[in-house]
């Protein structure tokens, strides 16, 4: 008897144990609760299909949603809840059971549910009590979380949908502010271009163009507080709206423009110019064109600029600007000379004509155009630093040495002028001190550094600099010279005049050098004499 009782309390913890292992939806819970959200799906989905109970089956959906969820699966998410809401209909959720990111996608989906449902009666009645559009904006404003406002973008939907054109406006722009309380900006600010775009197509009278003022101002006010994005999504709106608003695609490109989205300016850009070649919007294309790093394509856009507009000083200072960066010296200085003619006030325009001069050395107009350019920008570093160069070409150290120590002190990149300006004034040392403030490693850093070193009586400190230089570009015909130069003061002359004869030999050389080349010969033949006067005679022998 014993025995027949062990046998069946063994029969009888077996089947429970079996069944335990084929109970999906216990099995589903106990993988969720380790992790092991895969699993936990597959198991929900499978008590879901087992389960004949509509309810039951509606919250195991919910669960399986809910594993989705947390796979960060939204889509899968979506489609369990709908299958719940198609189980039970009337569904709802214990706020305290879930996240708010959940139940707003729950309120949406519901809200999805109810809109495709098919009529029925029962649905006709309750459609009496569906809520109007004054309610929904009353509840959004007393709306204590994000849950309420998602709940309520979801029974604006319908009412989009079934809206009038006098009646859309009013919802588009609740749903607007829904989206701005969930911290959907830019979602937000789309939909207000839109509004701004239907109503100034309703309001405008016929035959005259429907231009959205009120949001492109809006637009430029964004892009002025440093927000390109946010304008960028108010345009987008306008442009659903009116797909070919030129002001609207101008104002667009700006913005785009700033948020660094090239490509997209670009696209803007042309889509505006179709058939309406307004100079401003070439000019945008071509400052689009020159930060895409495509000089020819922004050179034929502002060259179209002053092919229509002939006075149009901005366009020929930009295609002089561009031709100077693009190396074509002639055609910056051509443009450059007509877009001061017919404005004397373009800072850059008159400080790049300086530097063409300098390049082509003219000194003196190079001089002119930048004291014409501080009188626009008295204290503007890059005016000064370039006055202060243009002074050291005229060979006027001292007046340079004033305009570059300013320079120099805004702007970095006049440090190396402000030292030979220091050399030329006699200051050697103070030279030696700005190059090492400067800590430059260019060879023409290292070529002044050793002038520098010469000047302050220190040859054998630039002949090491020099030889340093020349290990790694041995055909710098400057350094040759100035080794030359070091070896002359160590009266080293056999050596000098062989660094000279170098120096001669190559591309670049000094224009001094040949003279150079006389008086290291006639300084060692006057050495030798010096030295054979000066040898004392050697004493009579004793008788």
């Amino acid at each position: 008897m014993r025995l027949r009782w062990v046998a069946l309390v063994g029969a009888l913890l077996l089947a429970g144990s079996t069944w335990a292992q084929q109970d999906p939806l216990a099995d589903a819970t106990a993988a969720y609760r380790k992790g092991e959200f895969r699993k936990a799906a597959k198991l929900f989905a499978s008590a879901a299909e087992s389960e004949n109970d509509s309810a039951k089956r509606a919250d195991i959906r919910v669960k399986l949603a809910w594993t989705y969820f947390a796979m960060k699966n939204k889509t899968k998410a979506e489609e369990a809840l709908a299958a719940a809401l198609k189980d039970s209909p009337q569904l709802d959720l214990v706020p305290d059971y879930y996240t708010d990111d959940f139940l707003a996608l729950f309120a949406r989906v519901k809200a999805k549910a109810a809109a495709a449902a098919p009529p029925t009666p029962a649905a006709s009645r309750a459609s009496t009590a569906a809520p109007t559009l004054p309610q929904l904006r009353v509840r959004l404003a007393q709306a204590a979380d994000n849950a309420a406002v998602e709940a309520i973008l979801g029974e604006l939907q319908p009412l989009e949908a079934a809206a009038s054109a006098a009646t859309l406006l009013d919802v588009l722009e609740v749903k607007a502010e829904a989206f701005e309380r969930l911290g959907r900006s830019s979602e937000g600010l789309e939909l207000r271009g839109r509004v701004a775009a239907l109503r100034a197509a309703a309001q405008a009278a016929p035959g005259t163009s429907a231009v959205p003022l009120e949001a492109l101002l809006e637009a430029r006010r964004l892009l002025s507080a440093g927000r390109p994005d946010d304008a960028v999504a108010m345009l987008h709106g306008v442009l659903s709206a009116q797909p070919s608003c030129v002001p609207a695609l101008e104002v667009l490109a700006d913005a785009l423009l700033e948020a660094g989205k090239l490509d997209d300016a670009y696209s803007a850009l042309k889509t505006a110019l179709m058939g309406n070649e307004k100079p401003d919007l070439l000019l945008s294309l071509g400052e689009v064109e020159t930060r895409r790093g495509r000089l020819p394509g922004a050179r034929d856009a502002f060259r179209r600029v002053v092919e229509i507009d002939p006075g149009n000083d901005r366009a020929w200072a930009a295609l002089g600007l561009l031709s100077a960066e693009m190396g074509d010296l002639p055609a910056a200085r051509e443009a450059l000379d007509k877009a001061l003619q017919a404005n004397g006030t373009l800072f850059e325009a008159r400080v790049v004509r300086g530097e063409i001069a300098l390049v082509e050395q003219h000194p003196t107009e190079a001089l002119q155009h930048l004291e014409r350019a501080l009188q626009v920008r008295p204290d503007d570093s890059w005016a000064l630093g370039w006055q202060g160069v243009a002074l050291l070409a005229a060979d006027n150290a001292p007046a340079a040495l004033d305009k570059l120590r300013r320079a120099a002190a805004a702007n970095p990149r006049f440090a190396l002028a402000l030292v030979e300006a220091l050399r030329r004034s006699g200051k050697p040392d103070e030279a030696l001190a700005v190059l090492a403030a400067a800590k430059s490693t260019t060879s023409e850093a290292t070529t002044l550094r050793a002038r520098c070193l010469l000047d302050a009586g220190r040859p054998a400190d630039a002949e090491t600099s020099l030889k340093e230089l020349l290990a790694a570009n041995p055909d710098d015909a400057r350094a040759h010279y100035l080794l030359a130069c070091a070896f002359h003061a160590e009266r080293r002359w056999a050596e000098a005049e062989q660094e000279l004869q170098r120096s001669a030999s190559l591309p670049g050389s000094p224009p001094a050098v040949k003279d150079a080349l006389g008086r290291v010969d006639a300084t060692r033949l006057a050495q030798e004499l010096l030295d054979e006067a000066l040898t004392p005679p050697k004493p009579a022998p004793t008788r």
